[in-house]
């Protein structure tokens, strides 16, 4: 059921993460996968189906989940913000880096340090050209991405190159 995969999606998500309302995000993510209208309406965000009139989901997945996700459109700035998720445990952004796919293939290895290990993640579109990312733990990647493509949720691997 529908419901169930929303759930797991959520949990698997906010695996790491300490949430009060993590009921009532999954609550708001099933009422917009079976009330899509009714959710873009309450959340005043009709210009999402006008793009994409099958968007809804999504956009409550951004909208829901908005208080975990890192958001940025230049790649320092995202560094930043990782770091500061992560209780700044990585550091200066690295040196000579220009490219996004090279910055995730230097952060990467640092993330595989942690207990447990760490993956960045691209999700969900973020209506705009930032980056929209989410730190999720590595052992749950796989599943996110199943569930993702099940879901009709953009995922990307930052450890793929972009």
């Amino acid at each position: 059921m529908v419901e169930e995969k929303i759930e797991k999606f959520i949990d698997l998500l906010l695996e790491s993460y300490d949430v009060a309302n993590k009921q009532e995000i999954i609550s708001n993510c099933s009422f917009s996968y079976t009330n899509p209208a009714q959710y873009i309406a309450d959340n005043e965000a009709e210009w999402v189906i006008e793009s994409d009139e099958d968007g809804a989901f999504e956009f409550s997945v951004t909208n829901e989940l908005f208080s975990f996700l890192i958001r940025g459109d230049k790649i320092d700035e995202v560094h930043e913000l990782i770091d500061e998720s992560l209780n700044n445990i990585i550091g200066d952004f690295p040196m000579g880096v220009k490219y996004v796919s090279d910055y995730f293939a230097w952060l990467q290895p640092r993330l595989d340090q942690e207990n447990p290990p760490l993956e960045i993640i691209e999700l969900a579109d973020s209506y705009s050209d930032e980056l929209q990312l989410m730190i999720v733990e590595k052992h749950n990647v796989e599943n996110i991405s199943k569930l993702c493509q099940e879901l009709k949720v953009h995922f990307k691997r930052t450890t793929v190159p972009y």
